[in-house]
């Protein structure tokens, strides 16, 4: 074959992909005649469609509708509810609370204070930038808008950084001192100049018989002024990098940090209903795991990333803030002034935030009865709280009103917008996500009720023969490495049915080995496709593939260490890990449909 028709299939390779994939995946629902085989063949369509891009992943997550009812393997009711369940209006009240805050631009004024608090250090500018990009990642429940939030404060910084003169922030004491030298300089130019002009006729005569000059030595300047110019090109590339791992970092910390969250929640509480029981995975108890997990990944990731950028001198140094550093600081605390006092909307906003956060933390703590202890036991979820909160935003004053909620002042006279409108809310909801769990919750259902993800479990269960923690380190390891070629959402989508499997299977409490995986597809930071975090902050310039690569392969190691720790001592003493809660005897994997594949490979 040419060269030219090679590069034309590629130009095409999309194409080519949507079109043969079906063809060549045919025979699998030919060949085996169960509708756990044409399930199969759903989910290796979708997945050879969400690693290769060729189509929108919405689009894709669109399949299940199309396909699971023509080829007899779920009715399009069933399949269709599972597009709109309890966890995806929990996403979307969600992110409306995440859109009022960026709204009224209440996460700037948090972002800028928390950075004046930390300093402008490099190594307390990159704990700053990883701090509060951390906390906002905590709610904001998508990594690529609390990126895009962070990344121009972060250009602001180091454009600053990069074009402060040296005068521009010394001590009084240090600009008199500079005024009276310069004063001398000027007395001594001539006198400069003549030497530099000698010097220059001695240099361009020292040259070899043959005419060709003799080599030069590079000045000691040259030298420290291009370390100096390194230096400060590693540490744009390390607090570039910081913002896109505390995304993912926060994330984990609480249930709505990241879509995968509730995948992996979704899944969970399915699995458990068909056995008649309660996951027990709610907002206040995903941070009893979460939240230590969290914060150590954070404080080893800023270790790491000075070790890794800023060099071991520069981490235990204790000088004193330089020029570039007190003129940052001033650039940030003037930014940070302009913004003036804290609006209405902003401070209602807040009280809605603080109250949402509040009803999260005490609906079921388990320790206690909550308030859902009033209600009819199974009525209320998370997802009502932020329902409530959501509903009030769009109802809310944004300003003071003059009478009640009807008016506002005589140079503006009529009725008082609220906090929210829905115009907002349909421009910048990620609307993809939605239907992408919602792709992702009727696969799984159609793997567990056609036995596909209890046969892929029996296949698997050559890891009951290790150690239970090394099982979870394995598994947690593989959907890192999974995420960091596929998207996280996608990785969670197909790797939650198959493991909920593998639990039933191997006798093992789903919890143990299904929670690990879903927030190690939240901690994959070698490549750009991973999250909407490392493809923005690839997108922003100032790093290459080659910076996220040395810097994520440790910190993904890392992490799924802490994650592997943290589920093995204090995650399974409170969820009480260590047994298997259901009655095999109950158990789904008998299903008819398992048995015959399982008979027939």
């Amino acid at each position: 074959m040419s060269p030219k028709a090679l590069r034309d299939m590629w130009r095409h390779r999309r194409v080519l992909i949507v079109i043969l994939t079906p063809f060549l995946l045919l025979p699998l629902p030919v060949i085996i005649e169960t509708t756990a085989a044409r399930a199969a063949y759903v989910l290796g369509l979708m997945a050879v469609y969400w690693f290769t891009d060729s189509l929108p992943m919405a689009v894709t997550s669109l399949l299940p509708v199309a396909l699971l009812p023509l080829l007899g393997v779920l009715p399009s009711r069933q399949v269709c509810q599972n597009y709109i369940k309890d966890v995806s209006m929990l996403q979307l009240t969600g992110l409306t609370v995440a859109l009022a805050i960026e709204k009224c631009g209440l996460h700037i004024r948090i972002a800028l204070k928390t950075l004046l608090i930390f300093g402008t250090k490099p190594r307390w500018l990159m704990l700053g930038f990883l701090l509060t990009t951390w906390f906002l990642a905590m709610w904001m429940s998508t990594s690529g808008s609390t990126v895009a939030m962070m990344l121009p404060i972060l250009e602001a910084v180091l454009k600053k950084l990069e074009s402060t003169p040296d005068l521009d922030e010394e001590d009084d004491d240090d600009v008199e001192r500079n005024t009276k030298s310069s004063t001398k300089a000027k007395e001594n130019e001539a006198f400069e100049m003549e030497i530099k002009t000698e010097m220059k006729g001695e240099l361009e005569q020292e040259t070899q018989p043959n005419g060709k000059s003799l080599p030069s030595v590079d000045h000691p300047d040259d030298d420290a002024a291009k370390a100096k110019v390194h230096a400060q090109k590693e540490m744009e590339k390390g607090l570039t990098l910081c913002i896109a791992y505390a995304a993912g970092i926060g994330g984990i910390c609480t249930l709505t940090g990241h879509a995968a969250n509730l995948i992996f929640k979704s899944n969970l509480d399915d699995l458990y209903e068909r056995h008649g029981q309660e996951a027990g995975v709610t907002f206040a108890t995903w941070l009893i795991v979460g939240f230590p997990c969290s914060v150590i990944c954070l404080v080893l990731a800023w270790i790491w990333m000075q070790f890794l950028f800023l060099g071991w001198r520069q981490t235990l140094s204790l000088q004193k803030d330089n020029t570039n550093d007190k003129a940052a600081k001033k650039m940030l605390r003037k930014e940070y002034e302009n913004l003036g006092p804290m609006s209405f909307a902003q401070k209602a906003v807040l009280g809605h935030f603080v109250v949402l956060v509040i009803l999260w933390l005490t609906r079921d703590p388990r320790f206690i009865d909550g308030w859902a202890w009033f209600f009819k036991k199974g009525f209320v979820s998370d997802a009502t709280s932020a329902s409530l909160v959501a509903l009030s935003l769009f109802i809310f004053p944004s300003e003071r009103p003059r009478l009640l909620c009807c008016k506002r002042n005589r140079e503006n006279p009529g009725p008082v917008p609220a906090l929210m409108d829905w115009d907002t809310v349909h421009r910048k909801m990620s609307w993809f996500v939605l239907i992408f769990m919602g792709a992702g919750l009727a696969m799984a259902d159609a793997c567990q009720k056609t036995g596909l993800s209890y046969w892929i479990g029996y296949q698997m269960g050559g890891l009951s023969s290790l150690p239970p923690w090394l099982m979870v380190f394995i598994i947690s390891v593989g959907s890192t490495l999974i995420t960091d070629v596929i998207s996280n959402t996608a990785t969670c989508t197909m790797l939650m049915p198959i493991l909920a499997g593998l639990a039933v299977s191997l006798k093992v409490n789903p919890i143990y080995i299904m929670w690990p995986a879903a927030m190690c597809t939240n901690l994959a930071f070698m490549l750009p496709v991973a999250t909407c975090g490392t493809a923005m902050v690839f997108a922003f310039g100032r790093v290459t593939v080659m910076d996220m690569v040395r810097a994520g392969a440790g910190l993904n190691v890392i992490c799924v260490l802490v994650i592997t720790f943290g589920m093995n001592t204090w995650g399974k003493a409170a969820f009480n890990l260590g047994e298997f809660p259901f009655d095999m005897l109950n158990a789904t994997i008998a299903n008819t449909s398992t048995v015959t594949m399982v008979t027939t490979y």
